[in-house]
């Protein structure tokens, strides 16, 4: 572990571009979440604005970022970003951008074009610069996971509080009631599923040392985000880490020698999840039964019979409505604007699913609406991104390569990944600006994780 150790200390010795860069990591990876405009009038809290301060804040502190790095990092940086932009995940994001872009040219509403298209020129680049980073010193790796899985800590609970204490600047978006500083409870928990695989990694990972405190704050860390997700009453959160636990079990059991041992800690988790379950039923019972009654009434029915989505409910039915939209535009309506062209196709449960009060604007699932706002080579681009990812992880795992915390991390990645393809399936998972950015964050950490090291992307300081 001492490789390890020293990627963790301080570098008394770096200049100050080097601390100045990781100050602005740290900041921009955990202000975004906690970020939020709350607004009054007179004396009374009216709204809070959850969705464009936190895509504010990304903007402004990644450029800020981005500044420092290109200004600061030293020339080894350099030649690996220039690396980086040759490999087939930056290719195949800048198709995604330049689609999004190009798109704009026959949209209904081409400034909604052109606004998915700066979000993913952006990210884009965030990847470029992190992966550079990630892939020359593992301190950035670590610096940037504790940085995102501290954010969400705070998060869960200020959630947790929420649930007990009327905050009155922290307005919950209508019809939810503990959205914390996401304001919506799928925007927040699916949020938060998407990094809880990288507190159980720096929980395994501080375990391996002789560290006891840090493992223990951790394992509580754990425990309260599960138990705050599992009160969400989110169906796509349920399923996401349903899967997500049986990925990392069976990831485990594959690739580890020590498979006894992998079997033991997944039943200490099982017992685990158990005890957070009798738990939640004592100390919030209101809401373990408004969560039971939608796994035991809309979950468990849908699993028994499939078919039902698309007959039975109104998310299938816009799936539906939206195959029309498809064959009419093969190659997409344009980036960000299904929601303009749909009430021309709305043919399924009208009155439920759109009306005057109620308009849908995103299909709750971004495959699906992919397909229709950047067409046929705009989904081609995002599965090849996808599988692109989970390629370079299993090629990693069933190598011999890297030293055991890499591998340790790749374990939690794969799943971690996985359980946001399927979030992908369920919601509108890429249509929140920092959901999008949760997205790339991840495929930095596993570009990075990959290539760590390797002989051919070490350059000569």
């Amino acid at each position: 572990m001492e490789a390890l150790n020293q990627a963790l200390a301080t570098d008394k010795k770096g200049n100050w571009q080097a601390r100045g860069l990781v100050i602005l990591m740290w900041l921009f990876l955990m202000a975004p979440p906690l970020f939020f405009i709350p607004g009054k009038i007179g004396k009374e809290w009216v709204y809070a604005e959850y969705k464009e301060s936190k895509l504010a804040a990304i903007m402004v502190l990644f450029w800020a970022l981005a500044t420092f790095f290109f200004f600061g990092s030293g020339e080894k940086y350099i030649k690996t970003f220039k690396k980086v932009a040759c490999t087939p995940t930056f290719l195949l994001l800048s198709s995604i951008t330049c689609y999004s872009l190009i798109s704009s040219l026959w949209a209904v509403v081409p400034e909604a074009a052109l606004y998915e298209a700066f979000q993913w020129f952006s990210l884009t680049f965030m990847f470029l610069i992190f992966s550079s980073l990630f892939v020359r010193d593992a301190r950035w790796l670590y610096h940037a996971i504790n940085a995102i899985v501290i954010s969400f800590l705070i998060v869960t609970v200020i959630g947790l509080i929420q649930t007990r204490v009327h905050i009155p600047f922290l307005m919950p978006v209508p019809g939810t009631k503990i959205g914390s500083t996401f304001g919506a409870k799928n925007t927040c928990f699916l949020s938060l599923a998407s990094q809880f695989f990288l507190i159980c990694y720096l929980f395994s990972l501080n375990t391996l040392s002789n560290k006891r405190l840090v493992p223990f704050l951790f394992a509580i860390g754990m425990v309260t985000e599960l138990a705050y997700m599992v009160i969400s009453q989110s169906r796509t959160t349920y399923a996401s880490m349903a899967a997500g636990f049986l990925l990392l079990f069976f990831v485990g059991l594959f690739w580890s020698k020590n498979k006894i041992r992998i079997f033991k800690i997944g039943m200490a988790g099982i017992v685990v999840v158990a005890i957070t379950l009798v738990s939640i039923q004592h100390v919030f019972p209101r809401m373990w039964k408004s969560a039971s009654y939608r796994v035991s009434n809309r979950i468990l029915p849908l699993l028994a019979h499939p078919t039902d989505f698309f007959t039975h409910t109104a998310r299938g039915q816009v799936i539906l409505d939206t195959w029309d939209m498809i064959k009419d535009h093969p190659y997409g309506v344009g980036a960000g604007n299904w929601m303009f062209l749909y009430p021309l196709y709305h043919k399924h449960l009208q009155k439920k699913a759109f009306n005057k009060i109620r308009q849908i604007r995103k299909v709750h699932n971004d495959y699906v609406q992919y397909l229709a706002e950047i067409g046929f080579p705009g989904i081609i681009a995002l599965l090849g991104l996808i599988g692109v990812q989970i390629r370079d992880l299993i090629l990693f795992l069933n190598s011999n390569y890297g030293a055991l915390e890499k591998r340790l991390l790749a374990y939690f990645l794969l799943p971690q990944f996985l359980s946001i393809c399927i979030m992908l399936f369920f919601s509108f998972y890429l249509e929140f600006p920092y959901r999008k950015f949760l997205f790339v964050f991840l495929l930095a950490l596993i570009f990075g994780v990959s290539r760590y090291g390797k002989q051919e992307w070490a350059f000569d300081e």
